[in-house]
């Protein structure tokens, strides 16, 4: 790795802060309230202070100002104030996306409506029963339940559940991380289509410093620790044209996704990027001896997104399926991953991370000791959202459930054990006539 990117690996990956006192008075920072335009971080083992600026959007230096803070060491435990900028989000969700450039736009705000096969009035009805107190930000739900062959070699039936029609709602809520999930699996398609493998190195040829990483490197940086400028190399690198035109069309259960502003826009920009993802830049692929050349594109696709990024639950939803169960598909539904890239995505989705759990966590006393949990959290202008595929070897179905909730990381907790509990008592099962 070379260049002002490669840092953003170390700090979101491998970086270990002492822990010392902060200059300044700084440890006292968690007893104060932060002013108004900033809000409140606590530190994390691991963290630094360009890791917490990166993920909020904001530079180092404005975070030393807004805590008085000459150094660059940090305490875990301690609270920062943190000046809010284009986003406040975990992952870097846009809550301000430019709109001094043309694009096509949703013609209103109106929901349309969910396919013939979602029921929409079920989960409502059941979750009342239980008590469910929708969140005061507002709720989506969707969930999905996938009954498997005897020999659990194929899905042979499927019954799909919708929270009052919001599984296709694209507008009026921040998907945030969750659509890092769609550049990581693009990238991983198109670097396929090139001839190479994810252990090609990109070079960006940026305005200054040439930055280069393994595509590995960064699908594990954008789902893993959910690294914002790892998401947008990953979008650059598929290309407008490729994402819009090829990848998130129709056939593979994309109707209303888009991606197309850059989150951290204040580095992105920094490195001589387009904030816009029509627009990638010059790059080079290597690998072994072989080298390809890229110019810079610029991508005339149409989409009908107004955010930083567009997308639905349902769509989240058949991501996370179409990878978790690529082999036991029709080959009209398969998204024709690599097999090595479909261990790599499964593993990160499938793995535990530090932020994002709390859906998760609230879901697993439901299921088997064996259950697999693979999922993508994301949290942005206090929406939070989590994309849990939920398979138990043991049992002859496995369960989507989508949920996005407003405000704040603890919006979804009883949604997802109620969710739970309807699942666990066979509350979704249909009625013996």
């Amino acid at each position: 790795m070379t260049g002002k990117g490669a840092g953003f690996l170390r700090a979101a990956c491998t970086a270990v802060i002492a822990a010392v006192a902060l200059p300044g008075g700084a440890n006292e920072a968690g007893e104060r309230a932060c002013p108004r335009g900033s809000t409140s971080y606590e530190v994390r083992s691991g963290d630094s202070l360009w890791s917490i600026a990166h993920g909020h959007d904001c530079t180092v230096d404005e975070l030393r100002a807004a805590n008085d803070i000459s150094g660059d060491r940090i305490v875990a435990g301690d609270t920062l104030c943190v000046p809010r900028s284009a986003g406040d989000a975990e992952s870097g969700g846009e809550s301000h996306p430019r709109t001094d450039r043309p694009e096509s736009a949703p013609g209103d705000s109106s929901r349309p409506s969910p396919p013939d096969d979602v029921d929409t009035t079920t989960l409502p009805a059941l979750l009342r029963e239980r008590g469910f107190d929708e969140p005061s930000g507002g709720f989506l739900g969707y969930v999905a339940e996938f009954v498997f062959d005897e020999d659990r070699e194929q899905i042979v039936r499927r019954r799909r559940f919708d929270y009052g029609g919001t599984s296709v709602q694209v507008t009026g809520w921040n998907p945030a991380s969750t659509v890092k999930l769609f550049a990581a699996t693009a990238a991983l398609l198109r670097m396929r289509e090139l001839g190479f493998d994810p252990d090609a190195t990109i070079t960006y040829h940026g305005s200054g410093d040439d930055h280069a990483f393994t595509l590995r490197e960064l699908v594990e940086a954008a789902i893993g620790p959910s690294d914002n400028i790892a998401y947008d190399y990953l979008t650059v690198f598929s290309g407008f044209d490729y994402l819009h035109g090829e990848f998130l069309v129709e056939a593979h259960g994309f109707e209303r996704t888009a991606l197309r502003v850059a989150y951290a826009r204040s580095e992105w920009t920094a490195f001589g990027f387009d904030d816009f993802f029509r627009t990638s830049p010059a790059m080079t692929v290597s690998e072994d001896d072989r080298v390809l050349e890229r110019p810079e594109e610029h991508g005339a696709t149409e989409v009908e997104c107004s955010q930083a990024a567009c997308t639905t639950l349902l769509e989240l939803g058949e991501t996370l399926r179409r990878i978790v169960f690529q082999e036991k598909l029709p080959a009209a539904e398969s998204l024709g991953l690599h097999a090595d890239d479909l261990e790599l995505l499964r593993g990160l989705l499938g793995s535990t991370r530090s932020r994002g759990e709390e859906a998760v966590k609230l879901l697993r006393p439901f299921f088997g000791d064996g259950a697999r949990i693979y999922h993508k959290a994301g949290y942005a202008s206090e929406w939070f959202t989590d994309d849990v595929l939920i398979d138990d070897p043991g049992l002859d179905r496995a369960w989507l459930i989508v949920l996005a909730g407003n405000p704040g990381r603890s919006a979804l907790d009883e949604a997802a054990r109620l969710v739970g509990e309807l699942i666990s008592a066979g509350a979704f099962d249909p009625t013996p006539s």
